[in-house]
């Protein structure tokens, strides 16, 4: 019986394959993230956040400048390391039996997009219980917001959440240039690499496979509370308008209003079909026009369950 010789050309020639198939997948990722967060780049192992305490705006200037007090607490994120590998066993190149390793390859690039949409939906929801630049949680009941431009006085408390048991569902403001997310990128464009030098591998040596690993750095981080409403409350038009008009109504230091208008609302599997009637229904089922029809455009995910 003849036996199908892995010589060099064949690992490259399959190398090409797996790669141009990664790529593939890579091209075709499902972005949903994007939505509602921005890449930031990041040059080290973690990037500090301290231009967070100043939300932009422009002031009449009367007199000297005024210079935002330095805050104490610096918001810093580190930045995480991830990998997927694809192991290709030996046998399969003797035995030709390699026509599903493309599909795979695919499908490890397409989870880079699965990898960023959870660290972005998963980093929402661990809003509710993580600290973000001003010292508390990112959704919170007690956000401080100073009397005076400078951040000076004694601050006063500002809410973006509603407390409640149901499942979170959350209001945005993403067309601002400041965004309420960030996803942290270290290393640009995620590597594949081989490994498959059968004289020099220990994974052919030792466990007769041959290797190619993916590999990213980066992180979630969260930019501007003022720019997100979190909500554990039954999801309905008066929880949803308390929300709404909340938003609206959040000032700066030095009572500054921000004129922040809610545009996006992100919402798990439980709440889809009261989000769907809600928000994407011309009429109510009384047959009255729905006013709040396409007030904010409706996101569906499921990794907010």
């Amino acid at each position: 019986m003849a036996l199908n010789v892995i010589t060099a050309a064949v690992l490259n020639a399959f190398n090409t394959a797996i790669k141009t198939a990664f790529n593939k997948g890579l091209a075709a990722q499902n972005e949903d993230w994007k939505m509602i967060a921005k890449e930031i780049p990041s040059d080290a192992k973690s990037n500090t956040y301290a231009w967070l305490s100043q939300f932009p705006a422009f002031r009449e200037w009367v007199g000297a400048r005024v210079h935002k007090a330095v805050k104490e607490r610096a918001y810093s994120v580190d930045n995480r390391k991830f990998e997927t590998t694809l192991d290709v066993p030996r046998t399969d190149f003797e035995d030709n039996n390699l026509g599903m390793y493309s599909g795979i390859a695919e499908s490890f690039g397409q989870s880079v997009g699965d990898l960023k949409n959870d660290l972005v939906f998963g980093g929402i929801k661990s809003g509710l219980d993580q600290i973000c630049y001003d010292g508390q949680f990112f959704f919170d009941t007690d956000h401080p917001v100073a009397p005076n431009e400078d951040g000076t006085g004694t601050a006063a408390t500002v809410s973006n959440y509603q407390t409640g048991t149901g499942e979170l569902w959350v209001l945005l403001c993403t067309k601002r240039a400041p965004q309420p997310f960030y996803l942290q990128n270290r290393t640009g464009a995620p590597e594949f690499v081989a490994k498959t030098n059968a004289a020099t591998s220990d994974a052919v040596f030792e466990n007769d496979v041959f290797s190619w690993g993916g590999r990213w750095r980066g992180s979630f981080a969260f930019g501007f509370w003022q720019l997100a409403f979190g909500s554990k409350a039954t999801f309905n038009d008066t929880n949803f308008n308390a929300a709404y008009n909340a938003m609206m109504q959040v000032k700066a230091d030095g009572n500054r209003p921000l004129n922040i208008v809610p545009d996006t609302l992100v919402v798990g599997p439980a709440n889809r079909v009261a989000a769907e009637n809600l928000i994407n229904a011309r009429t109510l089922p009384n047959g009255a026009d729905n006013v709040l029809y396409q007030r904010v455009k409706l996101i569906v995910n499921p990794l907010m369950a």
